[in-house]
Formats: C-alpha cells, structure tokens, sequence
C-alpha cells in the first residue's frame, strides 16, 4: 500500500491531502510558532518547498521557495503566489550568489531522502546561504532507542530512504554548523512516528 502511495504523493493535490490525513497541519503550526518564528523584515529560503505548504502558517516575511517539481511550483505559485517568490529548481551555490543571503534557511523532510555526501553538501549550502547568526530549521523521520515496532516499520516505510538516528543527524549537521539543538518529537502527527527537529546556527 504504502509503495503505491509514494507516486501518487508528487501530484500537488495528493500530497496535500495526505498531509491533512497524518496531521501535517499541526505540525506545520508548532514548526512556525516554535522554531521558525520569522520577523517581517527577514529573508526566508524554503529549500524542497514542496507545494507551499508552509507558507499559511508563517507571518508576513519575504519568503522565497525552491523545488524542481514543477507541479508543486504551480500549485504554490496559485495558491500563495502573492506572499512569496517560488522558483522551480535545485539551489545551488549559483543560487545563493544571485538571491543573496537570509536570515532562516528551511529544509523539511528533505535530508532523510539524501544520501551522507549530499546531506553534507546540503549543510554546506545552507551555511553559505544564511547571514552570520542566520538559522537553519530541519524536520525529519527518525529512529531512537526504545521505539516501538509499529514507529519503526512506519519510518522504515518512508518515501526517504536514509532515515538516520538523532546522533546521525547531528553528527551531519555538526560537519559545518558549530551550533545544532535538536528535539525529538512524537507529538506532532496523528500517526505514529518520531520526527527530530533540528536547529543549527550559523
């Protein structure tokens, strides 16, 4: 079943509906009151921003998303085109030279579908896409100690292969922010699953 859901979940409208289905919304909500918390005058970077998702949850800040399914930029541009900027691509270091930098760099659920070499160079991006004291705010699957079966199975069935441990993801994050808190949560879905939230300061 899951397998057959995981193509279904690039088509903007499924991918929303799903997200309804496992309490994304709630999720979404306590990202933007508890971690993200942008000020009107910062620069947001939404790397992997899907269909927008985040944007209904954030006050007014100049928002600039980026993702390379051109449905989801579609989708966004339609839905939220007059509070931000959404680009269909990858953001690359050329990125980061033509937009300038920001103030919050966001990457959610994006790091567990990346390998150990491209979630480094995913650091290293964010690093040099934020201003000094910028933040950078990920979400992941993840597997802890004393996880039940059913947590497990769950996150063993992601769309993201590389679903890490608490220490594993740090760890990355580390190899290029010298600040990096993380909480690991398992109240922020209807379903079961852990999902660690990292802030790494520049």
């Amino acid at each position: 079943m899951i397998e057959r859901i995981r193509p279904i979940l690039n088509r903007p409208f499924f991918y929303e509906f799903y997200h309804l289905l496992v309490g994304a919304t709630y999720r979404n909500r306590v990202l933007a009151e508890e971690y993200i918390r942008p000020q009107p005058e910062e620069r947001l970077l939404d790397i992997g921003c899907g269909p927008g998702s985040m944007l209904p949850f954030l006050p007014p800040c100049h928002y600039m998303g980026f993702d390379a399914n051109e449905s989801y930029i579609a989708f966004a541009k339609r839905h939220y085109g007059d509070r931000g900027q959404f680009v269909c691509d990858t953001v690359s270091n050329g990125t980061v030279k033509k937009y300038g930098t920001f103030d919050i760099v966001l990457a959610f659920g994006l790091i567990h579908h990346l390998d150990d070499s491209e979630a480094q160079d995913l650091f290293r991006l964010a690093y040099t896409a934020l201003k000094p004291g910028g933040r950078m705010i990920t979400h992941d699957g993840c597997y802890a100690p004393g996880q039940s079966a059913v947590k497990r199975y769950m996150l063993s069935r992601d769309r993201g292969q590389f679903v890490r441990t608490r220490d594993r993801y740090e760890d990355l994050a580390r190899l290029s922010f010298a600040s990096v808190r993380s909480d690991l949560r398992d109240d922020v879905l209807r379903i079961p699953y852990s999902t660690l939230i990292m802030v790494c300061t520049r």
